[in-house]
């Protein structure tokens, strides 16, 4: 792993690419300032080299299609719209070709990048199992809420969301022909991930987390490592299990809180479900998101062309809102989101992004060579992320962002290296 360092020259793009996870752990800032020095220095070679043919690649042009239309939306209502959140998007696709760039240039970078994640998630879990026993993590952040762990994010709560965005590189790791680690060691970082999920409290990215491992075991089901994986997870259950029977904590996080935010007769429901003409038949996974998603219609019914603008709901909510329930910095799931702030049109780009996502899968479940199912591992993970029915973050926030976009170029580069 260390052999760049031994040469004459420290190569700084590899160590800044090996960092990115722990960036995206320890700063947002320095996150994108990695990835802005990566994309310059792509852009420095390509410039002396003309080398352009990284950038004629599907992806890269619907990205900048969809970048136009959202600087068209800009000019055409301006006075709702983030303006940075416009006119820097391009970065997104960017960062992705210039990591595709150094990934096909520069040996071991790949298999280096997933002993990172590997060691990052060992890491993480220690220290989340530490903070969820003595309520404080190995350098002294406390945790917010008792079942609720953080770890080294602190007060930011996205520890599970973090884990599961790293999933597809820690299967991908357990399908690879050249090992890095044994199958042991392979369920046990799987097994882990899992665990770090459930005692981050993230029931969302739980239960994505539960479907995205469900698409792997349909899809490679031939592979040893599930094998294993059944005899672990039979093992996760029993300890989640037990977790669930004597904390009372996490059995109204993960069993009766759901259950009330399902529930008509809830009074915190009724609450949040005021002002409204008839009581809904079915709540969209909780009182407060089924408020944001008749807030979202009520935007795009006003403009359902272009929509109100890119990251201008809470600047518009409230002239749309139901009751006080009925506004946040965004709607909680990128379809709403996107139609309420980019009309039919942006939505558009988001269905048609997942229908050739599915196309993709099911295209690569019809290969014979087993090599082609690494692809599915990264590939696959866009099924689960971009499920339209479950709550997500904020579409344009520049942190979940870049950890969307973050499997893409190694599926990129596997591409490429797999049809050679």
């Amino acid at each position: 792993m260390y052999n760049f360092l031994n040469q004459k020259r420290v190569d700084y793009i590899y160590i800044l690419i090996l960092s990115l996870p722990v960036f995206a752990v320890l700063s947002i800032f320095f996150l994108e300032l990695a990835l802005l020095i990566i994309s310059s220095s792509f852009l420095i070679n390509c410039l002396k080299k003309k080398n352009f043919h990284y950038f004629n690649n599907f992806f890269f042009k619907f990205s900048i299609v969809f970048y136009i239309y959202l600087l068209i939306n800009f000019l055409i209502q301006s006075e709702n719209i983030n303006t940075l959140s416009v006119i820097f998007y391009f970065r997104y696709p960017l960062y992705v070709v210039s990591i595709y760039f150094f990934l096909d240039n520069k040996n071991n970078l790949f298999s280096d990048f997933l002993k990172v994640v590997s060691f990052l998630i060992i890491l993480l879990g220690i220290d989340t199992i530490f903070q969820s026993i003595f309520k404080y993590n190995l350098i002294g952040l406390e945790i917010i809420e008792s079942f609720r762990a953080s770890s080294f994010f602190g007060d930011e709560l996205i520890l599970g969301s973090f884990i599961f965005r790293l999933l597809p590189f820690v299967f991908l790791l357990s399908i690879m022909k050249k090992k890095i680690f044994n199958d042991f060691t392979n369920s046990i970082l799987i097994t882990l991930s899992f665990l770090i999920i459930f005692l981050s409290g993230e029931r969302t990215s739980m239960l994505l987390s539960v479907f995205l491992l469900i698409i792997y075991f349909f899809f490679l089901k031939k592979e040893k490592i599930i094998e294993y994986l059944k005899i672990y997870f039979l093992v996760l259950v029993i300890a989640i299990s037990v977790i669930l029977l004597f904390s009372k904590n996490y059995q109204y996080r993960y069993i009766a809180e759901p259950l009330n935010d399902f529930s008509n007769n809830y009074k915190v429901t009724k609450d949040l479900l005021e002002g409204y003409d008839h009581e809904p038949k079915v709540i969209f996974f909780s009182g407060l998101h089924h408020n944001l998603m008749i807030t979202s219609f009520r935007i795009f019914n006003d403009s359902k062309i272009f929509g109100s603008g890119p990251r201008s709901f809470r600047d518009v909510c409230n002239d749309y809102k139901i009751n006080r329930f009925s506004c946040d910095r965004h709607p909680h799931n990128f379809y709403f989101q996107l139609l309420a702030e980019t009309g039919i049109v942006g939505f558009s780009f988001l269905i048609f992004i997942y229908a050739l996502v599915i196309k993709e899968i099911y295209k690569i479940s019809k290969e014979k060579k087993p090599k082609f199912r690494l692809r599915l591992c990264l590939i696959g993970f866009y099924i689960a992320a971009l499920w339209p029915i479950m709550p997500s973050g904020n579409f344009f926030n520049n942190w979940l962002s870049i950890m969307i976009y973050l499997p893409f170029p190694f599926y990129l580069y596997l591409s490429k290296k797999l049809s050679e």
